[in-house]
C-alpha cells in the first residue's frame, strides 16, 4: 500500500544564518545597508512576512537601501532580525520534519499514520501561530526601518537636486564668463612695446586706456597701434620676443571687468593656451568652476605678469608651459 499524500512543502532555507553572517554590523558614517528578505513559505496563504537583513555599509556597494541610525538602533535592528528569523526557522524545521514523518508512514499502519497526520496538523497550527506572532512582534521594527530608508531617500533626492542646481549655476556662470571674455577681447585698447638688448628682446604689453604700472613700458606707447586681443596675440606671435611682460594694471583692470575671473583663465577660454608662453592647454570642462586668483593677477605661472623666463618665448620658438 502507498503512503499518505500531503502537499509537498517548498524547500526551506534557514534565514537566521543570513543575518548571523553580519554579526559585527555597525554604522558607517551613521548609515547601514538594509536588504528586504523573504523567508521560504511552507504553506499556501500562510507565509512569513519579509524582514530586513542589516549590513555594514561599504562605499560603492549599491545593493539594498541605506538607512541612517545610531549604533544602539543598529544593534536593536539586528537583534530584532535575529529573533524573528530564529522563530521562523525553528517552527519551519518542525513543520518540515512533521511533513516528512507523515510521508514516511505506510497507509496500512493505520494507527501510526493517523498519529503522524495528527502531529502534522498540530505543528501546522503552531507554525501559523508562530509566524503570525513573530511578524506582529517584528512589525514595529520593520516600520521604523522603512521610515529610515525613506528619510534617506528624501535626503539623497535633496542632495541630487542641490548638485544639479549647482551644476546648472556653474554652466550659467561659465557661459556668462565666456560671453564676457569674448566681448572684452574685441575691444581695441591693447598695445605693446619691444625693448631689444644685445642677445634678447622683451615685449611689454599694456592697455592704452590705463596708466601703466611699470616704468619699463615705453613712454612712446601712444604711438603704438590699438588692437584687440586676437590682434595682439597675432602680433606677439609675429614678433616672437624672448620674454613677455604683461602690465599689472592692465591685468588687474581686465580681471575686474571679468568679475574676478583671472586673465589667464580668460585667455585660455579664448585661445586654449597659456597667455605667458602661448603653450597649448586642454580645453576647460563646462562644469569646471571659474578660478578666482586675485593674488596673482596674471592668472598663470609667471610672477608680476611676466612670462617666458627660462621656458617661455625663445629664439627657437614658443615653448614651455604652465
Amino acid at each position: 500500500m502507498g503512503h499518505l499524500a500531503l502537499p509537498h512543502p517548498a524547500h526551506y532555507t534557514p534565514s537566521m544564518p543570513r543575518q548571523q553572517e553580519q554579526a559585527l554590523v555597525s554604522p558607517r558614517d551613521h548609515k547601514v545597508h538594509v536588504h528586504r528578505h523573504w523567508p521560504d513559505s511552507l504553506l499556501d496563504g500562510t507565509g512569513p512576512a519579509p524582514f530586513f537583513l542589516v549590513e555594514t555599509w561599504r562605499p560603492n556597494d549599491n545593493a539594498g537601501d541605506l538607512a541612517s541610525c545610531t549604533p544602539e538602533t543598529c544593534r536593536r535592528w539586528v537583534e530584532a532580525a535575529l529573533a524573528y528569523a530564529g522563530a521562523v526557522d525553528e517552527v519551519s524545521a518542525e513543520l518540515t520534519a512533521a511533513h516528512q514523518g507523515v510521508g514516511s508512514v505506510p497507509r496500512w499502519r493505520y494507527v501510526a499514520a493517523r498519529r503522524a497526520l495528527h502531529d502534522w496538523k498540530k505543528v501546522r497550527e503552531r507554525y501559523e501561530q508562530t509566524v503570525r506572532a513573530a511578524g506582529e512582534a517584528y512589525r514595529p521594527v520593520s516600520r521604523e526601518i522603512w521610515h529610515a530608508v525613506w528619510a534617506e531617500h528624501d535626503r539623497a533626492g535633496l542632495r541630487a537636486r542641490e548638485e544639479a542646481r549647482e551644476k546648472r549655476e556653474d554652466v550659467r556662470k561659465d557661459s556668462q564668463a565666456r560671453r564676457r571674455a569674448a566681448e572684452l577681447a574685441e575691444r581695441p585698447n591693447w598695445g605693446w612695446s619691444v625693448v631689444t638688448r644685445k642677445k634678447w628682446s622683451i615685449a611689454y604689453v599694456f592697455r592704452h586706456d590705463l596708466p601703466h604700472s611699470d616704468e619699463r613700458v615705453s613712454a612712446a606707447r601712444q604711438d603704438r597701434p590699438c588692437v584687440n586681443l586676437p590682434e595682439l596675440r597675432q602680433a606677439l606671435r609675429d614678433l616672437h620676443p624672448d620674454r613677455l611682460h604683461w602690465d599689472d594694471a592692465a591685468l588687474a583692470e581686465t580681471e575686474r571687468e571679468l568679475d574676478g575671473v583671472s586673465f589667464g583663465h580668460c585667455w585660455r577660454v579664448l585661445f586654449g593656451e597659456d597667455h605667458g608662453t602661448f603653450t597649448s592647454l586642454p580645453p576647460l570642462s563646462p562644469s569646471t568652476r571659474r578660478p578666482n586668483n586675485r593674488g596673482n593677477p596674471s592668472g598663470g605661472s609667471a610672477t608680476s605678469g611676466t612670462g617666458g623666463y627660462g621656458n617661455g618665448f625663445s629664439s627657437g620658438g614658443f615653448g614651455g608651459g604652465y
